[in-house]
């Protein structure tokens, strides 16, 4: 456990005066200053997990591939992984019609001036917006993004969370090493959150809510990765669900931040159905039980290692 809170302590410490140099150096105080420099600035944010479960790593004198959750063995695990965030966004987007004053329909923003352009872009245009056009391009690009471009990124985090911060705790239960995990990513956030990101209205609500979305997720990320025992689908599963989560805005009009989309109060109820409809299926259904186990057990980590605590 000590070396879990060492971590904690080092990558929130890191993170925040980063996140202090955004802010007060380079004059970064939400996310529409300096738009282009911002986007940068978040996504090097989100390395620094990585960089600081490596640092100390070497410290430590332990090789990087330790933890046991860096093979690169890619089997069905991983497909889940890829598809998952397809069916936690849609059924966030239908729970999200259930929330005060919202509404659930096809809502895309009206072109502008549209009659200033030739009658063939004006053609192009409107079939461009046609609603299944729009779908099907969106679920498209967010697929390949999520297992491209945006899995690397999120790899940056899942290094620390899923892999380094896991192994750390491995003699722990599955639910305590949630519990911990998901606390830890969710507080890492708050800086960022409180410039706007993902809660531009109720910034400081915008952090317990945060929290919140971290800790209904963890579970089912952390079974991805002891049930393929690798973390990058982890990454596939964290970079796809970024990549789907804007789609809410197209079918649910009304409502606030705290409430819409997966990180809203809407994502938080999906996931929790989803995690327990994987752990009926792994209890009841699979000779695995990870979630009834250590992460060493589930992992059959045999004798000592640099990950011990």
């Amino acid at each position: 456990m000590k070396k879990s809170l060492i971590f904690t302590l080092v990558v929130c410490l890191v993170s925040w005066a980063f996140a202090a140099l955004m802010y007060f150096g380079i004059g970064i105080h939400n996310t529409t200053d300096k738009p282009l420099l911002y986007t940068v600035c978040a996504t090097f944010y989100m390395i620094l997990p990585m960089l600081c479960a490596m640092t100390m790593q070497l410290i430590n004198g332990e090789k990087l591939g330790d933890t046991g959750l860096l093979k690169f063995k890619i089997n069905w695990i991983w497909l889940v992984a890829w598809i998952l965030p397809v069916l936690i966004v849609a059924v966030t987007i239908v729970v999200n019609s259930f929330m005060p004053d919202t509404e659930l329909g096809f809502h895309l923003p009206q072109i502008p001036n549209i009659e200033d352009f030739p009658e063939e872009q004006q053609e192009m245009m409107l079939k461009m917006s046609n609603p299944k056009f729009v779908i099907l391009t969106t679920l498209i690009s967010g697929l390949i993004a999520g297992i491209t471009i945006n899995a690397l990124f999120a790899f940056g985090e899942e290094y620390a969370w899923r892999n380094y911060l896991v192994n750390a705790l491995k003699n722990k239960n599955f639910w305590v090493v949630c519990l911990f995990v998901g606390i830890v990513w969710g507080i890492w956030h708050f800086p960022i959150i409180l410039m706007g990101h993902n809660y531009p209205v109720h910034r400081v609500g915008g952090v317990f809510m945060m929290v919140a979305m971290c800790l209904a997720l963890t579970p089912i990320e952390v079974y991805l990765v002891l049930k393929a025992k690798s973390v990058y689908p982890a990454a596939i599963f964290h970079g796809t669900i970024n990549a789907l989560g804007g789609a809410n805005m197209l079918f649910v009009s009304g409502g606030n931040d705290l409430l819409n989309g997966c990180q809203g109060l809407s994502g938080i109820i999906t996931m929790l159905i989803v995690t327990a409809i994987i752990f009926i299926v792994d209890k009841y259904f699979t000779e695995d039980n990870i979630m009834s186990k250590t992460v060493e057990e589930t992992l059959n980590i045999c004798g000592k290692s640099a990950g011990e605590n």
